[in-house]
């Protein structure tokens, strides 16, 4: 990051000067408040009874920010209080942006989004398919058919993340991550790629939708096409237009402090910091699957961005119909939700009336591995981001934030 701040500040200076004259007049924005005050009062009573450590939340609604409040500590061995605007390793919450750096390739004509994946990655025409997911050692199938960058995008391409409890899965963890919280297995996202270019894949290309490393590939793709490393393209392209000036893979020295602790469950179920942390200078693995850190303030720039049609900040990321093109189903019937499928990175609800969730139609959504949450209704012009650093995983927190931001809002 700390390469493109005197860029950053000289674009943030001319869009300030520009943006009385180009940005839309806000929408008049109602909620319920003390809907919002009994959810900041579950937050707490969370907090107390020692589920959480801390936690922050923003809701936004007609670009106006109608909720942002901050609860707890950031750090249980020094029980430093959780600031608002700290910095968190988003996880899988890197795989949106990843995404659309993609479509800004597909959008220029460098890439399409039906090309197979050896073309860029040339390994990719070799993969075999596992035929037993218990037995390692069982011959493999060959592809019937090789996976594209839709596939990739869209989870349909027949890898894995390994984050199942078969043996083939546990291989593959192990291989790409070794342990929970290890940043020091591979030293870029080629090296990365060329293991899982070795693994062996969980089904065919299109057969079914499974959790992957996909997005690595397509990571690996944009460095290809574009000639630039996966962290300068994304500050070019995405973070510097949207001003999103604390995302990035590593954080700058003077700003370390900020980042939340990484916390997990003792053996007698209470909270402690992770003998582990995530390093957060001295990256060198670019991923596409994770490894972005960022803020709730700076998340919101990359969903308003969705909220309004590819346009933000002044900047053009997407056209209109190609960030609606991410929002339609590109798996038919292979994600096994009736009320929800997925488009080119995102979850997407289709129907609402197969559940009690408070899920509405036209939401995007997606979450990162340390209970990161975060989603978008364009329709509703409505924004719902919660950032914690947290072991195991659950929706929990994601679940409250929608329940709580859509009875809030819809009056």
């Amino acid at each position: 990051m700390k390469s493109y701040f005197s860029l950053f500040y000289l674009s943030f200076f001319f869009i300030a000067i520009n943006a009385c004259k180009t940005q839309p007049p806000k929408a008049t924005v109602t909620f319920d408040s003390e809907q919002l005050a009994e959810y900041e009062r579950s937050i707490e009573k969370e907090i107390a009874e020692g589920k959480l450590p801390g936690g922050e939340v923003l809701i936004a609604k007609n670009d106006s920010v109608i909720f942002h409040v901050v609860k707890g500590i950031k750090d249980v061995t020094t029980q430093a209080p959780l600031q608002k605007n700290s910095i968190y390793f988003i996880q899988s919450m890197t795989k949106p942006i990843i995404s659309v750096g993609m479509m800004q390739l597909v959008e220029k004509g460098l890439v399409e989004l039906d090309d197979p994946v050896s073309k860029y990655i040339p390994e990719a025409s070799e993969l075999e398919v596992s035929r037993d997911f218990d037995d390692l050692d069982r011959p493999k199938a060959a592809l019937k058919n090789e996976m594209t960058i839709r596939q990739l995008l869209s989870h349909t391409a027949g890898l894995t993340h390994g984050l199942g409890n078969h043996p083939l899965d546990q291989e593959v963890f192990k291989s790409l991550y070794g342990q929970p919280m290890r940043h020091d297995v591979f030293p870029t996202l080629e090296a990365r790629v060329q293991k899982i270019m070795t693994l062996p894949l969980i089904g065919q290309p299109g057969e079914q939708w499974n959790y992957s490393t996909g997005p690595d590939l397509v990571g690996l793709i944009i460095e290809r096409v574009s000639q630039q490393n996966l962290s300068d393209y994304l500050q070019e392209h995405i973070f510097i237009p949207l001003g999103m000036k604390d995302t990035g893979y590593n954080i700058p020295a003077a700003e370390v402090d900020r980042f939340m602790a990484f916390h997990l469950f003792d053996e007698n179920g209470a909270i402690v910091k992770s003998e582990i942390q995530v390093p957060p200078t001295g990256n060198t693995l670019f991923g596409g699957t994770h490894g972005l850190f960022s803020t709730a303030i700076d998340y919101l720039q990359f969903c308003q961005m969705i909220v309004h049609g590819g346009t933000w900040n002044n900047h053009q990321i997407l056209k209109p119909e190609t960030l609606a093109q991410m929002g339609q189903n590109q798996v038919g019937d292979l994600y096994k939700k009736p009320e929800k499928t997925f488009g080119l990175g995102f979850e997407v609800n289709i129907d609402t009336t197969a559940t009690e969730s408070f899920d509405s139609k036209g939401q995007w959504s997606w979450s990162g591995y340390f209970r990161t949450h975060f989603f978008v209704n364009p329709e509703q012009q409505l924004v719902g981001i919660w950032m914690t650093q947290m072991h195991p995983y659950n929706d929990d927190s994601g679940d409250l934030l929608k329940e709580n931001a859509y009875k809030a809002t819809q009056q």
